[in-house]
């Protein structure tokens, strides 16, 4: 299996896996587990575009 085929298949599976959990009753372990991992992400995310839009603002042409 090459590359593409390769994240085509990831993807699937994680889109697959991301719908289970949301069909689980909010009192679910997993989805709880799920929800913190989101949020952590979340804050990762928006951490790294700070710091690269500070990095980009403070460039000097």
């Amino acid at each position: 299996m090459n590359a593409k085929g390769w994240a085509i298949t990831a993807s699937l599976g994680a889109a697959a896996g991301a719908v289970a959990v949301l069909m689980m009753p909010r009192t679910n372990p997993t989805r709880r587990l799920a929800a913190k991992a989101a949020n952590k992400m979340e804050d990762v995310a928006w951490k790294v575009s700070d710091t690269i839009h500070q990095k980009v603002d403070n460039f000097d042409m």
